[in-house]
């Protein structure tokens, strides 16, 4: 398994000591995707309870031919936060020059781009370590319109308006007449989001637990999976799925050389997942500076995806 760079583990554990400072910890989801995390996140996309992705494909089928008649034929697509290429293969054609995938897991998007290129021999592929959420300076080099993507639903999974900053920040990345096509996961029964984030096969279990396995791997912090729990809940009031690691026991830990206890029975959230309306959505869009061009559903109207201009 590859090795994570010094520069990760020094974000990772700065922002750890930051958020377990708080009365409500939390570790940001961003640090679920490792190397290791990747793979596990990869599994649960194909359980049978988890929609999103096969939601987001079949849009993806639909539109494909629709969204490449919208723009020109020097294209640039820039994914934030890429991960597995399942789904950006999908909108590649030969309108597309140049491919930059942007991501704090640098070991897997190089997997995965190795994987592309099999598939799209000249396309030119640029992957790149980035903390995704912050503005993100391209070179003026690159060719064409950029179009940017930001799938799996990933905007619902900020804390604190952090959807409005990445929102503003992409827009800044991609510059002037650009478009973001953007996957949203709608409001629906809870009973769905249940199955779906508490999958029999316990793969959301698995990939909340790594968190556990990454800071002792990093961060040394001697933690044991079997003193730990995953609880994920769908907040009515919020309108968001909440998970966590709960500790089963009193814990104490070393970051930085600083002192953090959980508590017996103490939550540690691990990730939100914030769901949206048409109208809700469309209104955050506008609100950062983007113009909601078109928006499409899947048949169970479960999800939707956005084209976005600047």
């Amino acid at each position: 398994m590859p090795k994570t760079s010094i520069s990760e583990i020094k974000t990772f554990a700065r922002e750890l000591t930051i958020n377990f400072s708080k009365k409500k910890k939390i570790i940001p989801s961003k640090f679920h995707y490792d190397f290791l995390g990747s793979i596990y996140f990869d599994k649960i996309t194909k359980t049978k309870e988890y929609y999103v992705t096969n939601s987001e494909i079949e849009i993806l089928r639909k539109i494909s031919k629709q969204i490449n008649q919208l723009f020109g034929n020097k294209l640039t697509y820039v994914e934030f936060g890429s991960g597995a290429i399942d789904k950006i293969k999908i909108l590649l054609s030969s309108k597309v020059k140049f491919y930059i995938p942007l991501d704090i897991s640098l070991d897997f998007i190089k997997k995965e781009s190795k994987k592309l290129l099999k598939i799209f021999p000249k396309l030119k592929i640029s992957p790149t370590y980035c903390d995704y959420t912050n503005y993100v300076k391209l070179s003026n080099k690159i060719p064409g319109i950029k179009v940017g993507f930001f799938l799996g639903s990933s905007i619902g999974n900020f804390y604190n308006n952090g959807e409005i900053n990445f929102l503003k920040n992409a827009k800044k990345t991609l510059g002037k007449n650009s478009y973001l096509i953007i996957g949203v996961d709608l409001k629906k029964d809870k009973s769905i989001f249940k199955k779906a984030y508490n999958d029999p096969s316990n793969s959301a279990a698995k990939f909340n637990l790594n968190l556990i396995t990454r800071m002792n791997t990093e961060l040394n912090t001697n933690l044991a999976i079997k003193d730990f729990e995953y609880v994920s809940n769908y907040n009515n009031r919020k309108g968001a799925v909440e998970s966590f690691i709960q500790s089963k026991k009193k814990q104490t830990i070393f970051i930085n050389k600083k002192k953090f206890i959980f508590q017996k029975g103490e939550y540690i959230q691990t990730e939100i997942s914030n769901k949206f309306t048409i109208k809700s959505f469309s209104n955050l869009a506008n609100n950062t500076g983007w113009k909601v061009i078109k928006s499409w559903k899947d048949k169970r109207k479960y999800y939707s995806i956005f084209l976005l201009q600047s």
